[in-house]
């Protein structure tokens, strides 16, 4: 399942970075402004690290954190929920919380680096003190195969049209795919 989250997640990014050409044009700047293949440098850069948690915002790889049971009456939002009560939080939902994500169907990277958000807000590896403990990697892993995936090939989106989520058991992954093509190899 570990193999499906990245492939789903790489596969969103490399979408919405083809999708909008002034997001292609901002990271390709800032990874060939970069005149050092050392992976910690590639991670540090804002923009890239912004393209990618953005894409775990708009398509969270899973649906839900763990199950909760409530230890005593909690208010939700306003919904009075008694105690042990089971709880499924839901991160696509909250990561499309108008209030939290202005927009939240539109791919802004910026709003990354312009604000911080907490682990209750942007919570694509579980949320609180349950979070995944893979995540820095996984994210770190994210960025260096974004990264040696942009450097290296121009790619295309084959089609235009908007891909569409897919729900796979407990994954969200693009229906179909993204179809892509290599349209040069840049030589490295």
């Amino acid at each position: 399942m570990e193999e499906l989250n990245k492939d789903a997640a790489l596969a969103w990014a490399l979408y919405w970075i083809h999708q909008q050409p002034k997001v292609y044009e901002k990271v390709l700047y800032e990874l060939q402004g970069l005149n050092t293949p050392d992976p910690i440098k590639i991670a540090q850069l804002l923009y890239l690290t912004a393209i990618c948690q953005e894409t775990l915002r708009i398509y969270p790889v899973i649906l839900f954190t763990f199950p909760r049971i409530t230890l005593r009456s909690v208010n939700l939002r306003g919904y009075h929920v008694p105690p042990g009560t089971y709880v499924l939080p839901c991160i696509y939902l909250t990561h499309r919380r108008e209030d939290l994500y202005p927009q939240p169907e539109n791919f802004q990277p910026e709003r990354f680096i312009n604000r911080k958000y907490s682990s209750y807000e942007f919570c694509p590896f579980g949320g609180g003190s349950r979070q995944c403990l893979g995540q820095v990697f996984a994210l770190f892993e994210m960025e260096l195969i974004l990264a040696t995936i942009l450097l290296n090939y121009q790619l295309k989106l084959e089609e235009k049209t908007p891909v569409t989520l897919s729900r796979r058991g407990f994954l969200l992954a693009p229906q179909g795919g993204v179809k892509m093509n290599l349209a040069a190899d840049t030589g490295c």
